[in-house]
């Protein structure tokens, strides 16, 4: 099982295939992935949603030595503005499939 780079969200008891598709769009927009996993669990199987980073800003590391380097600060900012949006769809995520 690979984890998503960027977190994971529970898939919802209801209507999955249009969740993932959902997600998959939205992601898609911003540059980021989105995979369906079944995860091992006492009670049986469940499934959830592994997001992860675009490429360019996956390995970045903002504790990284070189902070000063204007292409590492780039990053940075770029890695921010992602994780920023990347909330506000998890929000959006979250009102639309996990209210049940």
């Amino acid at each position: 099982m690979r984890l998503g780079t960027y977190t994971t969200f529970d898939a919802p008891t209801k209507n999955i295939d249009e969740a993932i598709e959902w997600l998959k769009n939205e992601f898609y927009k911003i540059g980021g992935t989105v995979r369906k996993i079944n995860n091992p669990h006492d009670f049986g199987k469940y499934e959830s949603f592994e997001i992860d980073y675009p490429c360019e800003i996956e390995d970045f590391d903002e504790d990284c030595e070189n902070m000063e380097d204007s292409k590492n600060i780039e990053l940075a900012d770029k890695k921010d503005d992602w994780i920023e949006t990347a909330d506000e769809i998890e929000k959006e995520y979250n009102k639309k499939f996990m209210q049940d």
